[in-house]
């Protein structure tokens, strides 16, 4: 088969991809400041009738990894798959089952900013044989594909879940655990060989004691992190979101994360949107929405708060 490696065409490729299906007009009530188009992506191929979780793209944009399970996760617990696809001048290639998944509950790829390293979440046994909820495992780029993989080891690790990994250019890990009886996000710093700092989490600007935070997507240099906030139906607290997920951006700042702002209304609905994944060279937004239904991805232009026009402002 021939290849595609053109960045023009892997461009126009994402956005062909994204047209061909139908466009979802983005909640904008004053109509003051169009909102850039919000399409499903990849209708039929990697949008399904299943629910889909967290995608990734390899550097080349040629590869997509995600996750798929046939009821609603966490509810039903039961065994999720990696699948992966790949582009060609025709569309996107009909899924396989990743290599390193498939026997497993795998969720949650994602892909290093070099290629070399993806951090997926798995209930698949410990090194010594025990089994444990979701953690978070490794596979190494190799000449012969993906390596087996690597468990993370109990710096990262906890008795909880841990899922929706997300690395940046220095090899720093983002993600989100339950191990304090609520959602929020942590971050381990790599130290070399395989070993990670013990996991932190992050400070008052992302992370809250009345919502859960989750999902976080970092970008290749480390300052501007994408993620998920909860919104309970019963909260009386300010900023109450536009519906019961949406999505949130906070920036690095003298060491610490800012107070997040709402991405607002031209991605976030009534509707649940979660799982932000973004080509941070292309401005591209991708994320995944739910209306009750199973989850599908959209893809959008990416427009942070500090651009963007907030009606609420």
């Amino acid at each position: 088969m021939p290849t595609c490696t053109s960045p023009t065409l892997l461009a126009a490729a994402l956005m062909a991809a994204a047209a061909i299906t139908s466009a979802h007009a983005g909640n904008n009530p004053s109509g003051e400041s169009p909102c850039p188009p919000v399409h499903k992506f990849a209708e039929g191929t990697i949008s399904t009738e299943r629910w889909e979780w967290r995608l990734s793209f390899t550097p080349s944009r040629l590869q997509a990894y995600w996750s798929t399970t046939t009821g609603w996760w966490p509810g039903t617990r039961e065994q999720a798959t990696i699948l992966t696809s790949r582009w060609w001048p025709w569309g996107w290639s009909e899924p396989e089952v990743a290599p390193f998944s498939g026997i497993h509950s795998d969720m949650d790829p994602h892909v290093s900013p070099d290629g070399r390293l993806l951090v997926f979440s798995s209930e698949r046994p410990l090194p010594d044989g025990t089994r444990a909820r979701m953690d978070l495992w490794q596979v190494h780029r190799t000449a012969r594909g993906w390596s087996e993989p690597v468990h993370l080891g109990d710096a990262v690790n906890s008795d909880g879940d841990e899922l929706y990994a997300s690395v940046d250019r220095s090899g720093t890990l983002y993600f989100a655990s339950d191990r304090s009886g609520e959602w929020n996000i942590y971050r381990s710093r790599r130290l070399g060989h395989g070993r990670y700092a013990p996991a932190e989490p992050l400070g008052p600007g992302v992370n809250s004691d009345e919502r859960w935070e989750f999902n976080p997507e970092i970008s290749p240099d480390g300052r501007t992190l994408l993620f998920t906030r909860l919104h309970f139906p019963d909260s009386e607290l300010p900023d109450p979101g536009y519906g019961f997920g949406d999505l949130y951006v906070s920036h690095l700042r003298n060491g610490e994360f800012t107070p997040a702002r709402n991405l607002g209304p031209c991605v976030n609905t009534a509707a649940d949107e979660f799982h932000p994944t973004v080509l941070w060279d292309r401005k591209l937004l991708f994320f995944a929405r739910s209306t009750g239904l199973p989850s599908d991805f959209y893809v959008t232009r990416l427009v942070l708060p500090e651009t963007q026009h907030d009606p609420d402002e």
